[in-house]
């Protein structure tokens, strides 16, 4: 992707999910002011007649396919030296986000689909340009973690940073240390067996950007939205539609998108 563009985005998107990344990515570029890359790595259910209709939309795209992914892994995450990440990544599509879109060099910021944005991205595009770390706040629990913050640091030194919602996450991948990931997650399967994906996939990230001293974007202007009747704002800057705000989000707010 070129090094002039003001900001360049991840998705991780499929047949599920490509129609979604389209609006998120669209109403990203028409308030970002300038021009910006659009990588979308297949979850190895993307078609080309999918990537033909996003490049309507959307032209100029970098698709990577799964078969990209896995030969870019098999460099740089070794089966046989990092098995217990690649076990976590063909366990659950959250890992996905993890371990395809942030093995590639440099800064990267991935962001899922499921979400509108109504003004320009100041923060991100800033966060990007300075190559700082951002994530967006979770704002109904403090975290889902695998066991409590003083359990998971005096015990197994592991520190976390709170709140962290995956749906915007941007860090330097350069400066992660996959071998010490690999133990962080190799130890986290060992003591927790019976946590699930979610658990498991946050603490790492949060872990992964406690190192890089993250901030969170403002949660006023990057807000979650969690039930059928969310207090929609158009002076926010992006809507983020989970649970049961997917209805709201499928029946009416994706056609407020400016075309």
């Amino acid at each position: 992707m070129s090094k002039h563009k003001i900001l360049n985005v991840s998705f991780l998107t499929g047949a599920k999910y490509w129609h979604q990344t389209i609006f998120c990515a669209y109403t990203l570029a028409h308030f970002s002011d300038g021009e910006i890359g659009i990588r979308l790595y297949s979850d190895g259910t993307l078609t080309d007649e999918h990537i033909g209709f996003i490049n309507q939309v959307l032209p100029g795209i970098e698709t990577i396919s799964e078969q990209q992914v896995l030969q870019h892994l098999n460099l740089v995450l070794p089966q046989h030296t990092f098995p217990t990440l690649r076990h976590l990544r063909n366990w659950h599509p959250f890992f996905r986000r993890l371990i395809d879109i942030h093995t590639s060099p440099s800064w990267t910021i991935h962001m899922d689909s499921d979400m509108i944005f109504f003004g320009k991205p100041v923060q991100i595009i800033e966060a990007y340009q300075h190559k700082t770390a951002v994530y967006m706040k979770e704002q109904l629990a403090d975290s889902y973690f695998v066991d409590s913050e003083d359990v998971l640091r005096d015990k197994y030194g592991i520190n976390c940073i709170k709140k962290v919602n995956g749906g915007i996450v941007g860090y330097d991948n350069d400066k992660v240390d996959y071998t010490d990931l690999e133990e962080k997650a190799k130890l986290l399967l060992l003591h927790y067996p019976n946590a699930g994906p979610a658990q498991i996939e946050q603490t790492l990230m949060s872990y992964v950007l406690y190192h890089q001293t993250a901030v969170t974007l403002d949660e006023k202007l990057y807000r979650i939205f969690y039930d059928d009747k969310p207090n929609l704002d158009r002076t926010d800057v992006v809507h983020h539609y989970i649970f049961k705000a997917k209805l709201p989000y499928l029946t009416s707010e994706w056609k407020k998108v400016i075309l």
